[in-house]
C-alpha cells in the first residue's frame, strides 16, 4: 500500500483518491503519522468474509454455495438461524437450516450481506475500549440497514435504488467506528466519554481532535484495502449531511439520510417525530409516505435491539 504523505501542520495523506487530514490539535507531526500509518497494518479478512465477499452482488453463486460457506463457519450459521427465528420476521414454525432461513425468511441477498457483515466485524477487537458498546453499534447499523432497505423498496422513480446494496452499505456504514476501536482504544474511549458529556458535539469532530482520522475516512480506507464494492466505498465515505453528485444520489443521500436521523435517538434525543432528512427530493417519496414508513420502523425498535444482541455475541 503506497501512501503519499505532506508532513505540514495539520497532516495530509493520500492513498486511492482518499484525502486524510489530522487536526491540528494532535500533539505532533510524527504521531499524526504514526496513527495514519498504523491503518496500513489492520487485519486481512477472514478466510469466510473472502469467500462471502466474491458472492456480493454476484448471481452465479447459488443458495447451495452460499449455505456451504455459512455452515462452515459454526458461530456464522448459528447467528444467522437467530436472525432467522427472531420476532422480527415473524415467523410461527422454527428455522432449523440456513437453507430454510435463506429460502423460508432472509432471501439470498440479505443472507448475503448479513453474513458477510458478521464475518468482517469478527476481524475486530473492541474489548480494550472501555465506553465501547458492541451491542449498541449492531443496534445502530441494524437500524440504518434495516430503514434504508424499507424507504429504498418504497422509490418508485426510475431507476430505483438498489434495496440489497443500500442494505449492505447501511450495515457497513459504520465500519470505521470498528477501526478506531481496534487501532486505538484508549483514544476512542475518550471520544465516547467526551460525546457522552456534550452530546451536542459532533462525533467526527471528537474524533478528528483526538485521534486526527474519523470513521468515514477509516471505513473509506478499509473498504478499499479489502476491495468492497465500490458504491459502498462511495457511500461510506460520504458525510452524513453531504449531497453526493452522482447517479446514484438517492442511494449514498438515502444512507447517509438515515443515519443522520438515527443517531439522534441513539444520543437519547427524542427527535424521532421530525422527518427524515434529505430524501424526499433524492428519491421522490412524499413527507406522508416517509412517515409512514418511520412509524412502522418505529414499532420494530425491540425486535431490532434482540437481533442486535444475538450479532454483538
Amino acid at each position: 500500500m503506497k501512501l503519499k504523505i505532506d508532513f505540514g501542520m495539520p497532516l495530509k495523506v493520500e492513498w486511492k483518491g482518499i484525502v486524510i487530514r489530522t487536526d491540528n490539535r494532535m500533539h505532533s507531526t510524527n504521531q499524526a503519522k504514526h496513527r495514519v500509518q498504523k491503518l496500513q497494518y489492520l487485519p486481512p479478512l477472514s478466510a469466510t468474509a473472502t469467500r462471502l465477499l466474491a458472492m456480493v452482488g454476484d448471481d452465479r453463486f447459488s443458495l447451495e454455495d452460499l449455505a456451504l460457506v455459512i455452515n462452515q463457519d459454526p458461530g456464522l450459521s448459528a447467528r444467522i438461524l437467530g436472525l432467522a427465528n427472531s420476532a422480527y420476521f415473524g415467523q410461527k414454525n422454527p428455522i432449523l437450516t440456513v437453507e430454510d432461513a435463506i429460502i423460508r425468511v432472509l432471501g439470498l441477498n440479505m443472507v448475503k450481506s448479513l453474513a458477510f457483515s458478521i464475518a468482517v466485524s469478527g476481524v475486530f477487537e473492541s474489548s480494550a475500549c472501555r465506553s465501547f458498546d458492541l451491542h449498541e453499534y449492531w443496534c445502530h447499523s441494524l437500524s440504518i440497514a434495516m430503514l434504508s432497505r424499507q424507504i429504498s423498496l418504497a422509490v418508485e422513480s426510475e431507476p430505483p435504488p438498489d434495496a440489497d446494496g443500500v442494505y449492505l452499505a447501511g450495515l457497513l456504514f459504520d465500519i470505521g467506528v470498528l477501526v478506531l476501536v481496534h487501532e486505538f482504544p484508549e483514544e476512542y474511549a475518550r471520544v465516547l466519554t467526551m460525546s457522552k458529556q456534550q452530546p451536542e458535539r459532533d462525533r467526527m469532530q471528537l474524533e478528528m481532535e483526538m485521534i486526527g482520522i474519523d470513521h468515514r475516512q477509516a471505513g473509506a480506507w478499509l473498504g478499499h484495502r479489502w476491495h468492497l464494492p465500490e458504491r459502498i466505498v462511495h457511500i461510506i465515505a460520504q458525510s452524513a449531511d453531504e449531497t453526493v453528485a452522482s447517479d446514484r444520489d438517492c442511494e449514498a443521500n438515502l444512507v447517509g439520510g438515515v443515519a443522520d436521523w438515527i443517531k439522534r435517538p441513539l444520543l437519547g434525543v427524542s427527535e424521532t417525530d421530525q422527518e427524515l432528512p434529505g430524501l424526499g427530493g433524492s428519491c421522490g417519496l412524499s413527507n406522508e409516505r416517509l412517515e409512514a414508513i418511520r412509524d412502522d420502523f418505529m414499532e420494530k425498535q425491540e425486535e431490532i435491539r434482540v437481533i442486535a444482541s444475538m450479532l454483538a455475541k
